[in-house]
C-alpha cells in the first residue's frame, strides 16, 4: 500500500516539452474535442493526417530525430494531470530562417478549464521564442472566444486584422443591382497598378502590418497569367475579373471564381474606403449573378472584419457568417 501511494505521488504533472512518440496521440484527441465544431474542410483534414501521423509508432520516433522539418512541426508544450495530455500548445517558426513565430493549438481539456493551464502553455511558447531569438509571435482566435482574447490581451498580444469567412449553401436567381454613377467593367492585367493602389488604400494599417502588400502580387507576367488560366482549366473553374473605376483609379475590384467540378464558389471584392456603402450590392449582385449558372454548389467568402458594409450587403443576400478569426501579435 505505501509503495502504492509512493508511486502515485512521483508521478509527473505539469508542464514539460512536447515528445511527439508518447503524445501525439493524445495531443490529437485533445485538439480534436476542443475544435472538431470549428473546422473547416482545411482544418478536417489537417486533423485527420495528425491523427495519421500518430499512429506510426516507432517511425515517429526515427522521423524526429532525422527530420528537422518534422521535429519542428511538433515543437511545442504539453500540461499532463494524472499521467494524460490535457494541455497543449504547438510554437513553430514562419519558416526555417524566419524571425517570426506562430503559436497554434492552444487547447485544454474541459475538466481542466479555469486553472491558469493555458497561460502557463502561452507563456512557455512565448519564451521559447524568445529564446531562440525570435522578433515577433503571431496567433490567431476566434472573435467569440472572449476568455482567450483576454488571456492574449493580458499577454500583451495586440489585434492586427480580423477575418470574417462566410457561406451560401446554395445560389438562386439573382437580379443584378447596378450602382447610379458607377459602371462594373471587365478589368486587365495591365491594370495591376491600379489594383495594387487600391489595396493600399483599401486595407487598414494594422492588418498591412500582419499580411504586407506586395506588388509582386499583383503585378503578373505573360507567363503568370498561362498558368493562371491552365491552373482554372485543370481545376474546373472559370474566373470573371471585374473593376469599378473612377478617374483613373479603381474604386472597387470583384473577382469571381466559379467551379463546375468539385468544391465551392468563391468571390473576392475589395472597396476604397471612400466608396464604401456605395456599390457593395452591385459587387455581390453581379457576383450571384454570374454564379446562378452554376449548379450544385455553394460560395465561399473571406472578408475582412473591418469592411462591415460588404459583411452585412452578404448577409442580406443569404450568406451566414460561419466565424471571425482575429490574428494578434506579441513583439518580443
Amino acid at each position: 500500500m505505501v509503495a502504492s501511494v509512493a508511486g502515485r505521488e512521483k508521478k509527473f504533472r505539469g508542464l514539460r516539452p512536447m515528445e511527439p512518440i508518447r503524445d501525439l496521440r493524445q495531443v490529437a484527441a485533445l485538439i480534436e474535442e476542443a475544435f472538431a465544431d470549428q473546422l473547416d474542410l482545411r482544418g478536417q483534414k489537417a486533423l485527420r493526417e495528425l491523427k495519421t501521423v500518430s499512429r506510426l509508432g516507432p517511425l515517429l520516433w526515427l522521423l524526429d530525430r532525422l527530420s528537422p522539418e518534422f521535429h519542428e512541426t511538433f515543437s511545442g508544450f504539453v500540461w499532463v494531470e494524472e499521467g494524460r495530455v490535457v494541455g497543449n500548445v504547438t510554437v513553430n517558426r514562419s519558416n526555417w530562417r524566419s524571425r517570426r513565430w506562430f503559436i497554434s493549438n492552444v487547447a485544454v481539456e474541459r475538466a481542466y478549464q479555469g486553472q491558469g493551464i493555458a497561460r502557463e502553455l502561452m507563456q512557455a511558447a512565448i519564451g521559447l521564442a524568445r529564446g531562440r531569438g525570435g522578433e515577433s509571435v503571431t496567433l490567431q482566435v476566434r472573435a467569440d472566444n472572449v476568455p482567450a482574447l483576454k488571456l492574449y490581451r493580458d499577454l500583451g498580444f495586440e489585434a492586427l486584422m480580423g477575418t470574417t469567412e462566410l457561406q451560401l449553401e446554395k445560389v438562386g436567381q439573382v437580379t443584378f443591382v447596378p450602382a447610379e454613377g458607377f459602371t462594373l467593367r471587365q478589368r486587365d492585367y495591365s491594370e495591376w497598378r491600379k489594383e495594387y493602389e487600391l489595396a493600399q488604400a483599401a486595407t487598414p494599417a494594422s492588418e498591412q502590418r500582419a499580411r504586407p502588400i506586395r506588388e509582386e502580387d499583383f503585378r503578373k507576367g505573360f507567363g503568370d497569367r498561362i498558368v493562371d488560366g491552365l491552373d482554372d482549366i485543370f481545376a474546373g473553374r472559370r474566373t470573371w475579373r471585374l473593376a469599378v473605376d473612377e478617374a483613373d483609379r479603381f474604386v472597387a475590384t470583384l473577382t469571381v471564381r466559379a467551379s463546375w467540378l468539385l468544391g465551392r464558389h468563391g468571390l473576392k471584392m475589395m472597396v476604397h474606403p471612400d466608396y464604401r456603402g456605395q456599390v457593395e450590392e452591385m459587387l455581390v449582385t453581379q457576383a450571384l449573378a454570374l454564379l446562378g449558372n452554376y449548379l450544385g454548389q455553394g460560395v465561399a467568402v473571406k472578408m475582412s472584419a473591418s469592411h462591415q458594409e460588404a459583411i452585412e450587403t452578404l448577409k442580406r443576400y443569404g450568406f451566414v457568417e460561419e466565424k471571425t478569426l482575429v490574428q494578434m501579435r506579441l513583439n518580443l
